[in-house]
């Protein structure tokens, strides 16, 4: 009995949390996000290749949308959007690889869409994003490929990527260029972490439409996370004092 109001407050509680910090956000103005590294690489980043006439690679992962890593692969999306919406009111864009169909179609629409608002929607360019293969290590050889050019002054990385990602990772760690990095594979982030300087790890993936964004509710997301780690955490401790206590 005791388990199912638990949950039954769980289930309740997360909306009423995410409402209330998202009225909050809209109201009091924007929560204070703690800095990551990662996103400040982001901002200018197009701009600062454009100056040197050179391109942005963005690596959308091997997964596409629709399947257990959508919401890895949804976070990529996020990085595209920014970045487009960046280019697009200047009249460039990143080139952007994908390995799934889905994210083709999804990639393009994002590209477009930020034409779009610029008013500049002649200038979208759907060859812009290209599909390489569904196979990962395939993917990765062909994104090796785009990452080698001489007119790739940066590579940004966001998505389902395993241990194929050394592939690309070292490819712009050799030729000494900025590179970012994101994933929530456990086991490809000692691979990031060797080679760039710029990683997001874990959970900061998830969090790059509050950073990016910064629309209230996906910081009143971040902030509902953050209330029910405290709430967890007290529970536990509560919970163990009353277990030294009572026996």
């Amino acid at each position: 009995m005791s388990t199912t109001v638990i949950f039954l407050g769980f289930l309740l509680g997360v909306p009423l949390l995410l409402w209330w910090f998202t009225l909050r956000a809209r109201t009091h103005g924007e929560f204070p996000l703690r800095p990551i590294a990662a996103f400040q690489a982001l901002h200018g980043l197009l701009g600062r290749a454009a100056e040197s006439g050179k391109v942005v690679h963005l690596s959308l992962g091997s997964s596409g949308i629709g399947g257990d890593q959508t919401a890895v692969a949804s976070a990529g999306l996020s990085v595209l959007r920014y970045l487009a919406d960046q280019g697009s009111a200047i009249g460039i864009s990143p080139v952007v690889s994908v390995a799934d169909p889905t994210m083709l179609l999804a990639a393009q629409n994002v590209l477009y869409q930020a034409y779009w608002r610029q008013g500049r929607a002649r200038d979208y360019r759907p060859t812009d994003v290209q599909m390489i293969a569904p196979d990962r290590t395939a993917y990765a050889v062909g994104a090796q490929d785009i990452v080698n050019s001489e007119h790739v002054a940066a590579n940004v990385m966001v998505g389902d990527l395993g241990p194929e990602y050394l592939l690309m990772g070292e490819a712009g760690a050799q030729r000494e260029i900025v590179q970012l990095v994101g994933s929530n594979a456990v086991e490809t982030q000692p691979l990031m972490l060797a080679t760039s300087d710029n990683v997001l790890l874990g959970e900061e993936v998830f969090a790059v439409g509050a950073y990016l964004t910064r629309h209230p509710l996906h910081v009143a997301s971040l902030q509902v996370q953050d209330a029910l780690r405290v709430l967890i955490v007290i529970a536990i401790i509560i919970g163990v004092a009353v277990k030294t206590v009572f026996g």
